[in-house]
């Protein structure tokens, strides 16, 4: 998709190497912005049917990857600036400040999403788990997936660690989401309240991430 996507918009012919790697650098936030809000909508959705706190944090955490894929954005689009007085050497370094940022906003959601988790370890309450909600948890992990390829295939290539920050968020957040699944199959066909300590794997997972 983002192949097709930079097909579309992105046209190299008279471009620089700096002109293209800012381009691709804002197609790649632009649409990770995207995919994230529609996984939180769907997310969301799921853990309120369900009353799943693990996916309803998952579906938060979601949310901070949108915030943090337009840091992203804005820190390609801030480094791909003209060198000027102030910066005579440009603004690449931008991109450094932008991939720290990413890391706090991963850190920052670990830490609320351990909180929430060990609230349900200490009050737990059933969650009622349906296909649906499954099928959502499936289609978060393809999706986590093919983002972290594509983040890591471009950050590589145009070596830009904000976009290999954001490629180890994605994997993280698929493992994440994995285990969430397995707790709701768990909930579902054995009635163990798992929740809450589901919630705090995916926490760990988060804050090794960030």
């Amino acid at each position: 998709m983002i192949s097709l996507l930079a097909r579309i918009f992105l046209k190299p012919d008279g471009k620089t190497e700096a002109q293209l790697r800012k381009d691709y650098g804002i197609l790649c936030g632009a649409a990770g912005i995207g995919f994230n809000v529609l996984l939180f909508l769907g997310k969301f959705f799921a853990g309120t049917i369900s009353g799943s706190i693990a996916i309803t944090a998952d579906a938060f955490n979601n949310l901070s990857d949108a915030g943090s894929s337009f840091v992203t954005l804005l820190g390609f689009q801030l480094a791909g600036q003209k060198p000027d007085s102030d910066h005579p050497f440009g603004h690449g370094r931008i991109e450094y400040l932008s991939g720290l940022a990413v890391a706090m906003l991963i850190i920052l959601m670990g830490f609320e999403l351990a909180k929430s988790s060990l609230d349900k370890i200490l009050h737990p309450a059933p969650v009622d788990s349906s296909w649906l909600v499954i099928a959502i948890l499936c289609v978060s992990i393809c999706v986590k997936l093919y983002m972290s390829f594509y983040n890591r295939s471009l950050g590589k290539k145009l070596n830009a660690p904000a976009m290999l920050a954001t490629a180890a968020d994605s994997l993280s957040d698929s493992v994440a989401t994995t285990a969430v699944l397995i707790a709701t199959l768990v909930g579902r066909f054995s009635g163990l309240m798992i929740d809450g300590w589901c919630g705090i794997l995916v926490a760990a997972f988060i804050l090794w991430s960030g």
